[in-house]
């Protein structure tokens, strides 16, 4: 069996959501750009006890003739590795596979501390399990400016990759039919997988966010139903599907704007969903805590400010449309497929960096104390 290959992907498939739609996005590109991808699925203590199942999608890119199912004990020789997701790393792998490369990246979809700011994993245990199970010492690469900033709270004992690995779309397939109020109703909604920390706390927060009237339908794909009417929220009006129940362009087809507004106990890595909404031309309301990751792309608004914004937006729906498709090309320019390239070369030639310059979250003591509380908490849970 050939183990070489020109990229390596390394991932835990029972992830879901944003930074599996992300690897998957990746592996196309990489295919698009000639290179041979490996594919390599572990299995991850992170799962211990769950009843997550792997994700077909992620599992079906070995069924492309340019993509090759690793496994055994190596070695693997591939030129640049990719790991995907630090929580997968953060806990026991079963697989020991050992894999020689010029330049490995460990993709960082999520960032280490949570919105109360305890820490969530530690990623300097990351680079350490890594190196154990596979034989080399990973780069992080932040998806967003936010993460980079939490991650430089340890530098410089943890090398970043110069460049922000950000999420990528090709735009075929995100192709807009359907203009945004154009029609006798007005539909507001908004996706994410079915978790409690991507919804707000309250009830109230959460109806000032999605429930407006008989003027308003309200629809939703992937959705805490039994933990929302645990809380009184009234959802009966509302039209609910599955998580990932029908193509995500589709779903976006049908609404009018898109509002999305999240727990304070979660830190938005990125928001893969929104630059999905901005893509179909859809408007976007959102947490202003996402405003320095999307700057001027949405407009923003706390919960209880949402249905003034809604209204704003609806009753100028020639000024919404025009805006909404300059939005899409300027998010064109940044979040194309065709960005890879790029940055596949800046990752063979920038090197990497370990300077605290650019703002961090915490200091060097706090951090320091924030990786004693996470053993001692993962020591009393086992």
């Amino acid at each position: 069996m050939d183990l070489s290959c020109d990229i390596a992907v390394i991932a835990e498939p029972r992830f879901s959501g944003g930074s599996a739609s992300a690897l998957i996005a990746d592996v196309h590109a990489f295919r698009h750009l000639g290179a041979r991808v490996g594919l390599l699925p572990v299995t991850s203590a992170f799962f211990a006890g769950a009843q997550d199942q792997p994700n077909e999608q992620v599992l079906a890119l070995a069924d492309h003739d340019d993509v090759v199912l690793l496994g055994g004990r190596g070695p693997i020789r591939c030129e640049i590795a990719f790991f995907h997701h630090p929580l997968t790393f953060d806990f026991p792998i079963e697989e020991t596979v050992a894999f020689t490369a010029d330049h490995a990246l460990l993709v960082a979809h999520h960032p280490p501390f949570r919105g109360d700011g305890s820490l969530e994993y530690d990623p300097l245990s990351v680079v350490s399990r890594v190196a154990r199970n596979f034989g080399i010492r990973p780069v992080f690469a932040p998806v967003s400016g936010a993460v980079r900033r939490q991650l430089r709270s340890f530098a410089p004992l943890l090398p970043l990759s110069a460049v922000d690995w950000v999420n990528i779309f090709d735009p075929a397939d995100w192709a807009p039919k359907r203009p945004a109020f154009n029609g006798n109703t007005r539909t507001l909604g908004r996706h994410s997988r079915a978790d409690m920390l991507k919804w707000p706390d309250t009830r109230q927060e959460i109806e000032g966010a999605l429930s407006h009237g008989p003027n308003w339908q309200t629809s939703v794909m992937g959705c805490p139903e039994d933990e929302l009417q645990a809380l009184g929220v009234a959802i009966s009006d509302w039209q609910i599907l599955p998580f990932n129940s029908v193509p995500v362009s589709d779903f976006l087809e049908g609404l009018d704007a898109f509002v999305y507004h999240y727990s304070t106990r979660w830190v938005e890595a990125f928001g893969r969903t929104i630059v999905e909404a901005l893509l179909m031309e859809r408007p976007c309301i959102l947490d202003p805590r996402l405003e320095p990751t999307f700057g001027d792309l949405a407009h923003y608004a706390k919960p209880g400010e949402v249905r003034d914004r809604l209204a704003h937006i609806s009753d100028r729906p020639k000024e919404t449309r025009r805006l909404a498709a300059e939005r899409r090309r300027a998010v064109l320019q940044i979040y194309d497929a065709g960005s890879v390239k790029h940055r596949l070369d800046r990752i063979r030639t920038d090197g990497t960096m370990r300077s605290r310059a650019g703002g961090v979250e915490y200091g060097p003591l706090t951090t320091m104390r924030k990786r004693i509380g996470l053993r001692r908490r993962r020591g009393r849970h086992g």
